[in-house]
């Protein structure tokens, strides 16, 4: 069962009294509002939740109780638009999210291809980084080590536990990989030859 196209109190209520059903179970079949936000509202309309005895909600307001009345029109005005939206549409609940159709530009349509393109290539580039750095951990010689002391910078030192720690990397793995792309990179440079000083 679900709230009923105008979200009142009644229908609300009624899902509310169902077994195993809470607040945000019902706050994510009414679009334009989360929990916090329709909790406070049924607060607002003179409900509030009982823990011990009889659970549930229960009117504890003055006058007649607003069963009628949506819930949006206790919604404190953090967007007063969503309630327009929201009794203006047609949609119907169902236990799944419903479905808004919009219409875009041509020109907001070529944005969000240029967007996903940028997305996906990025997430492309960072997952072949990753395999890569995980083919290398891989291949590195388990015999023919030595023990070396390092001293390095206090923040460096703490990204590098921070990294490894999250990629569940070791840490020596790390700075063996770190050196043999620093010396391939720079050991096979021509030294700069001294110049001869003048007496």
């Amino acid at each position: 069962m679900s709230a009923d196209q105008k979200a009142s109190i009644r229908s609300i209520l009624e899902v509310l009294v169902q077994e195993g059903i809470k607040t945000g179970d019902v706050a994510k079949q009414i679009p334009g509002i989360s929990e916090k936000p329709f909790r406070n509202a049924l607060k607002e309309a003179g409900y509030e939740f009982r823990n011990s005895g009889q659970k549930g909600w229960f009117f504890i307001g003055e006058g007649e109780e607003p069963l009628d009345k949506s819930i949006f029109d206790y919604v404190k005005s953090s967007s007063p638009k969503v309630h327009r939206s929201f009794t203006q549409s047609n949609t119907i609940f169902t236990n799944n999210p419903p479905i808004v159709h919009e219409q875009f530009t041509q020109d907001e349509i070529h944005m969000i291809k240029k967007m996903l393109k940028s997305w996906q290539e990025v997430t492309s580039t960072t997952q072949t980084n990753e395999q890569s750095l995980y083919n290398r951990v891989k291949q590195l010689p388990q015999s023919d080590k030595t023990r070396k002391t390092i001293v390095i910078d206090r923040v460096i030192g703490k990204r590098l536990d921070e990294f490894c720690e999250a990629e569940r990397i070791n840490k020596s793995d790390m700075l063996h990989l770190a050196l043999a792309d620093f010396l391939e990179k720079y050991e096979k440079r021509p030294k700069k030859q001294k110049g001869l000083g003048t007496t």
